[in-house]
């Protein structure tokens, strides 16, 4: 009985120190510091496992989507009802200062940010390159940064098939061949934009993926948004106009009274759908997902 007693109690101490060394084999693999690559080549050392993001892009939903709380974001940008914002720390972009007293230990930022070279003494950098990934792309990208890698090629590839099925059954009740124009309408110019650029684009060109009006295509400089001349507004509308404002309703300027609008193809059938610029701005999962939602919604209420 007591060798019993003596052999059994070996055998928890045994497993008491297996236990205790894996912890510490955890502990010490999830700490230290990893290379990062950006899109440029230049090479950035970053932690592990970050505690503390900050995150100075538009890209706080991705980090939502993975269960990533930042410290702060940039304060550029409105509030979204899809993101749930309200309660979240905004600060300028630019604002070294600012930064700094949040002690963070990963900043992200654009690459056009001016004050990049101060940031990285504050904290590891990562700027990033806007449209030079695909919201999928960009979702992965943000879940290397902080070890979630695996997680994030998940989330992209389950609403990436999702959308895609969406966008089977929407051409199957309005045509494969409708074409899209999303257009911002001011009092006095108008804005046009093409894929990677917000506004739903990504929900309507690369999850559904329907089609840019041909002309306006071929018209779009490389940054993806181009100012129309009044003039060229209907050579541009696809068949379905999608136009993100302010509330989420049709504009009250002049130029939706006028005879250029009214004669506007989309305008005439009703294949017009107005939505909110806040929610439209963002181009993370949970906003690309909410935003294939209502346009799913309107479009086939509009078939």
């Amino acid at each position: 009985m007591k060798k019993l007693f003596c052999l059994m109690l070996c055998l928890l101490l045994f497993l008491v120190a297996c236990s205790n060394g894996n912890k510490d084999s955890d502990s010490k693999e999830n700490k230290g510091n990893k290379t990062y690559t950006t899109d440029d080549g230049s090479k950035v050392k970053i932690p592990k496992n970050p505690k503390r993001v900050l995150v100075l892009t538009a890209n706080y939903g991705n980090f939502k989507k993975l269960g990533v709380k930042p410290i702060a974001v940039t304060s550029v940008f409105p509030n979204s009802k899809y993101l749930d914002m309200s309660k979240v720390k905004k600060i300028d972009p630019e604002n070294v200062e600012a930064a700094a007293k949040l002690k963070p230990d990963l900043i992200i930022t654009y690459k056009e940010n001016k004050n990049n070279k101060k940031f990285a003494k504050i904290a590891p950098t990562v700027p990033i390159k806007v449209q030079d990934m695909d919201y999928k792309e960009t979702h992965i990208e943000m879940g290397k940064l902080v070890n979630k890698e695996a997680k994030a090629q998940k989330q992209a590839n389950k609403l990436s098939e999702k959308l895609a099925k969406d966008g089977e059954e929407i051409k199957k009740e309005i045509g494969n061949d409708k074409t899209f124009s999303i257009m911002d309408v001011q009092a006095k110019d108008i804005y046009q934009f093409g894929p990677r650029f917000g506004r739903g684009s990504e929900a309507i060109y690369e999850g559904f993926n329907l089609k840019e009006d041909p002309k306006a295509k071929q018209a779009m400089p490389k940054e993806k948004f181009m100012k129309v001349p009044k003039e060229k507004f209907n050579t541009y509308s696809g068949d379905y106009l999608l136009l993100p404002t302010k509330d989420g309703k049709k504009p009250n300027n002049d130029f939706v009274k006028s005879n250029t609008w009214k004669n506007n193809k989309a305008v005439q059938e009703g294949n017009v759908i107005y939505y909110s610029m806040n929610e439209a701005i963002y181009a993370d999962l949970i906003s690309v997902e909410k935003q294939a939602e209502l346009f799913k919604e309107e479009l086939l209420k509009h078939k």
